[in-house]
């Protein structure tokens, strides 16, 4: 044996062996080793790591002091574990629940990954602050930055968003009092139309005028439409009347939903207007009472109307006759002639009109008049077409109108001369209905008719319905018969 062990070879053996030995020892846990720890772990510094707060009792308060905002972190895991380490999953906390109002100095929680050990945190506490707040509604403001196009204006502006234009303003409490306005601003620089649903920041300004960037609204935003138009002006409305009612129906009473409408155009055509009869009301659409559409449209030069449909309410009765009399105006008669009207009966022209009973009823002396144009007539009997002027909802029973009327030379003498001779007629002889060249005996014409000017509509016969309506000519009294 101890030849064996004294033999070279065999210490070399031995030692080899004791060496295996050895390093079985050393590395026989492979899980944890104090040669496992010194080469598979390491440690990673983070110099700013945010500090977020929790717990915070937004309705009653508002952070307004925190400090420090990071603070410096160091960790420690595997070197694969730290290479997958992004800031995010490093988080830092700091408990407000149950914090009143004031400054404190909080402690500092930590979330880490799995693997990942906390080495060092510096500071380990912040300080906060703590105010009370409070919420208020607040009208909101539109500012009109800006100027539109050459010759429009701006309308007032309309929310497109809910809440029918207020916003909740949040701010501490001692400061509320402090709030001056909250607004929006729109631009309209140039616009020729409707700037549509523009969405724009909302800003709540001090007593100052300056930003108090620190309040909380909500909304933020809210979108705006504000109307860019020409100029326009309210004017009251006056119905036109197209088309016929079946036969035997009348209109009893026609109302309109509305009044006056908005007629946008040129200042210097408002100007000139009084009332508005751009509306038609079509009278063959109708067959009976009810509520119907009449359409608004620009005319004359008028850029835009609103509404451009009005609702009217008519009322439909049966027609009824009514017999009716009133002098005629005679109208256009030449110098020096004399004209007198042949009636059946001495007095005024009888003539029939339908309409509705309430109407006929309301009807005055003034409302209808009866005019001849005798313009170019030689003297002798005419058959001549009067021209009536109605009332809207009254019209001619039947038809046209004409009456008999004779006209005279006052200048053809028919007396004596001093010989006793009957005298020569100076002027052409005068057509008698009898054809005899002698006035009917019953009637003498006075003189001085002369040609009158005609009787212009007032705005409330536009829209008249029935045959026969015109303007009539100047009232003669001297018209016997007229």
């Amino acid at each position: 044996m101890d030849k064996w062990l004294s033999h070279p070879t065999a210490l070399k053996v031995l030692s080899v062996i004791i060496a295996l030995l050895l390093w079985a020892v050393v590395h026989f846990d492979p899980e944890k080793t104090p040669a496992t720890v010194t080469s598979n772990l390491d440690t990673k510094a983070y110099e700013a790591q945010s500090v977020i707060p929790v717990g915070l009792d937004e309705e009653h308060y508002a952070l307004v002091k925190l400090e420090p905002t990071v603070v410096r972190v160091v960790v420690e895991g595997r070197r694969a574990n730290l290479l997958g380490l992004k800031d995010e999953n490093i988080v830092l906390n700091v408990d407000l629940s149950g914090i009143k109002e004031g400054e404190h100095v909080l402690p500092l929680t930590y979330k880490l990954p799995k693997g990942i050990e906390l080495v060092e945190m510096s500071p380990t506490t912040v300080t906060v602050e703590l105010v009370e707040i409070q919420t208020k509604a607040f009208d909101l403001g539109v500012k009109i930055e800006g100027t539109p196009a050459n010759g429009y204006i701006t309308g007032t502006p309309n929310f497109v968003t809910t809440g029918g234009g207020q916003v909740k303003v949040t701010l501490p409490k001692e400061e509320m009092a402090l709030v001056g306005s909250v607004s929006t601003s729109i631009s309209v620089e140039g616009a020729e139309k409707t700037v549509e649903e523009k969405k724009s920041k909302i800003v709540v300004y001090d007593t100052e005028g300056h930003p108090m960037e620190h309040a909380v609204i909500n909304p933020s935003t809210v979108a705006v439409t504000v109307p860019v138009t020409p100029p326009f002006k309210m004017l009251p409305l006056q119905l036109s009347y197209a088309g016929s009612l079946p036969d035997g129906l009348s209109v009893s009473a026609v109302k309109p939903e509305m009044d006056k409408v908005a007629v946008y155009g040129d200042q210097k055509l408002l100007d000139s207007l009084q009332f508005y009869k751009g509306v038609t009301l079509d009278l063959s659409k109708i067959k009976g009472t009810g509520t119907y559409k009449a359409k608004v449209t620009a005319t004359d030069g008028v850029k835009m109307v609103e509404p451009n449909e009005i609702n009217v309410e008519v009322t439909v009765v049966n027609s009824e006759t009514r017999t009716l009399s009133r002098n005629i105006q005679l109208g256009g008669l030449a110098d020096g002639l004399e004209a007198t009207v042949m009636a059946e009966s001495e007095g005024a022209f009888a003539f029939d009109v339908l309409g509705a009973p309430n109407v006929l009823d309301a009807l005055k002396t003034d409302d209808i008049q009866l005019s001849a144009d005798l313009s170019g007539l030689a003297p002798g009997t005419h058959s001549v077409e009067l021209k009536a002027v109605l009332p809207r909802f009254v019209q001619l029973a039947g038809g046209t109108l004409t009456v008999n009327i004779e006209i005279k030379d006052n200048s053809v003498s028919t007396g004596t001369d001093p010989t006793g001779e009957p005298g020569t007629p100076t002027g052409p002889p005068t057509e008698t209905p009898d054809g005899n060249g002698t006035p009917p005996p019953e009637e003498t014409a006075n003189s001085g008719n002369s040609g009158g000017g005609g009787n212009s509509n007032t705005p409330e016969d536009d829209g008249h319905v029935g045959p026969g309506n015109s303007d009539g000519s100047s009232n003669n009294p001297t018209n016997k018969g007229a």
